[in-house]
Formats: C-alpha cells, structure tokens, sequence
C-alpha cells in the first residue's frame, strides 16, 4: 500500500537540470539593465524563487524588478528554456508512481505559461494529473500559494508529500503541512532544506524517491 496518494514535484533542480539556462537570461536582465552583475553565489540563489523577489533583494526597485521580469521573460523564451534536461532515472520513477496509483502534480513558482511548454518539451506531461505554477499576480507567486492551488485542485483530502531541491520548496511544505523529500541533487543544500523542515526526507538520486512514496 502506498504511503501517498500525491506526489507533488518542483520543476527546477528536482524535474530537470536548468540551471544554465536560468541563470544565464538572470545575466542578460543585469547586463540589459546596465547594473554590476552579482557573485555567482547570489546568482546561484536565482534558482527557485519568484524572479522579481530575487531582483528586489539586489536592489531592484519594484518597478524595475517587473521591467526586469519582463527581459527576463523574453530571453528566456529565445534561448533559457530550451538548455533543460530531465534528471537520469526521471522518466522510470514517475513511471512507476503512476502505475501504483499516485496522483503526480508540478509545484513551481516559474511563471504557469513557461512551466507547461517545458512540461511538454521534456515529454514529462504524459505523467502528470496537474501542473501548477505561478500566474502573475500576488494570489499565485510563492511556492505556499502554488502548493495551496494544487492540493485545492487534487484533494486535500489525500495524504501529500512535497518533492523538492531549496529551502522554499521546504517552507512550502511545512506551511501547508505536507511531507517533504529534499533532493541533494538539486541547487540547494541540506542545511538550508533542514532549517525550514527539520523532519526532511532526503534523496541522492531520482530513484530513492520511489520507495520513499511507496512505502517500501
């Protein structure tokens, strides 16, 4: 018997590998913008959060932050989204989840429209009962609404564990009260996952996922 009946996945660092793809349109935004382009740590911390949050913590303005989405959102378009790839073993253990019963969704705070296209571009769709991401406005921007608008959509009646690689993938989870399995595969780090959700389950590779959720 499965020890869930949802499996909800973030998409970067924990679906797929999008790191470069990311992090090089977050350049294009500082260079488009003509601001100094931060140290690698803290462009590294790009990955996962909302991208005008991550702006506003640079020092962007909050006009500027959504001029700097914008760019962002274009040259992700052209070139960041298609430098992507899925996780080696992805494909087996969403197979297999499926196959004994579990509703599989996506949970990620990347804009809705982007989420989807990459969803279908990895031929990941195939496996998923719903895909949530953020729509643009405060009521679907952190990973807690997005997380709230799946299970709102799924059943909150069904036992839930959220399946993640940073520390609001960890946050989301405890605040809506749902198991977390933190990947180290990921962008993120065990400290930091571990701050937000003491009781993390964590995983190496895509396959330690399967027996976690099954139960096995």
């Amino acid at each position: 018997m499965k020890k869930y009946d949802i499996a909800l996945f973030d998409l970067d660092g924990t679906l797929s590998e999008s790191g470069e793809g990311i992090l090089d349109c977050v350049r294009m935004v500082f260079e488009e913008m003509k601001r100094p382009l931060p140290d690698e740590k803290t462009l590294a911390s790009f990955i996962g959060p909302p991208l005008t949050d991550s702006l506003k913590r640079c020092g962007f303005s909050e006009e500027d932050a959504e001029k700097g989405l914008m760019i962002y959102k274009k040259n992700f378009v052209e070139t960041g989204i298609y430098k992507n790839k899925v996780y080696d073993g992805m494909y087996e253990v969403l197979q297999t989840l499926k196959e004994n019963g579990v509703l599989l969704a996506v949970a990620t705070t990347k804009y809705q429209p982007f989420a989807d296209k990459i969803i279908k571009m990895l031929e990941l769709d195939r496996y998923f009962d719903f895909t949530g991401g953020s729509d643009g406005t405060s009521a679907r921007h952190t990973k807690i609404q997005v997380i709230n608008h799946v299970l709102d959509n799924l059943g909150r009646d069904k036992k839930a564990v959220m399946i993640g690689d940073t520390k609001f993938d960890a946050e989301g989870a405890s605040l809506t009260e749902v198991d977390f399995i933190g990947c180290l595969y990921g962008y993120g780090t065990r400290r930091e996952m571990e701050k937000y959700f003491p009781d993390t389950i964590f995983v190496t590779k895509p396959s330690e996922i399967v027996p976690v959720i099954l139960g096995g």
